[in-house]
């Protein structure tokens, strides 16, 4: 019978050893998780304070982990000498990055030492350098849409699907059109022009989307969150066992 309760002792002292084991292991893994959604938390309810949604990044491995792939256009939209690349990553002339980006551009015309780049609904005016001058919304122009964009005579021309025409050579004064055009039009682009580009016009994510995927397990796909489930399955394990451990050291302490 002694030998019996012996035994029996010994085996409640091993599972206890092995229980606060397994314990202190989960809680060390579950408290790292836990700074993570606590830091990334943080972080997320401040994003614009932080300026998280504006910040782009494009490191090559984490566009990989979405899927995503640089597209360099092959065509683009010539004036005189510079070259008009858009793409939905940003919108680059002469190999240099426009700080205000021309989403679907849809032409590219000079006129009077200024080059404006156009697309539906807005029209960017910039220096022979490239830097901007002016930008103009579909309200600040005479048509309700622009359906193409060329040059007349020392004048940039802009029609809209009815072909209602209007010249500027500023694009500050706007005046009804019939003269003869060159509308633009896409052409294969140099290979140098596009080497240039590249770096530009490679996808990028916003940093506060890649946080908010990163804190809901869904950054590393379909079974991220159940990867997060499972953590929260620890969790619930370590309230249980810290329990048992608790109610264990108190029956052992009233037994004494």
């Amino acid at each position: 019978m002694m030998q019996v309760t012996h035994h029996s002792s010994h085996r409640r002292r091993m599972v206890g050893v092995l229980l606060h084991r397994w314990h202190r292991r989960m809680g060390a893994v579950a408290g790292l998780f836990v700074l993570w959604l606590a830091a990334s938390g943080i972080a997320l309810n401040h994003s614009t304070d932080l300026g998280l949604d504006h910040t782009a990044i494009s490191a090559t491995w984490l566009i990989r982990l979405y899927g995503l792939h640089a597209g360099i256009p092959d065509r683009g939209f010539r004036s005189k000498t510079h070259w008009l690349i858009g793409t939905d990553s940003g919108t680059v002339i002469d190999g240099r990055p426009l700080a205000t980006a021309l989403p679907q551009p849809i032409g590219f015309a000079a006129a009077n030492d200024l080059l404006f780049a156009a697309n539906a609904s807005w029209i960017i005016v910039l220096d022979a350098r490239g830097q901007l001058v002016d930008s103009l919304q579909i309200n600040d122009l005479p048509l309700s849409n622009i359906r193409r964009i060329g040059q007349g005579d020392g004048v940039v021309v802009i029609a809209d699907t009815q072909d209602h025409r209007f010249a500027s050579r500023d694009g500050l004064n706007w005046m009804p059109y019939s003269g003869n055009t060159i509308w633009a039009e896409s052409e294969t682009l140099p290979a140098a022009i596009r080497t240039r580009a590249a770096p530009y016009l490679s996808p990028q994510l916003p940093l506060e989307r890649i946080l908010l995927d990163a804190h809901s397990g869904r950054i590393i796909g379909p079974y991220g969150p159940l990867l997060v489930d499972a953590v929260g399955v620890v969790f619930m394990l370590i309230a249980l066992s810290g329990f048992w451990i608790y109610l264990r050291h108190r029956l052992r302490s009233n037994h004494h």
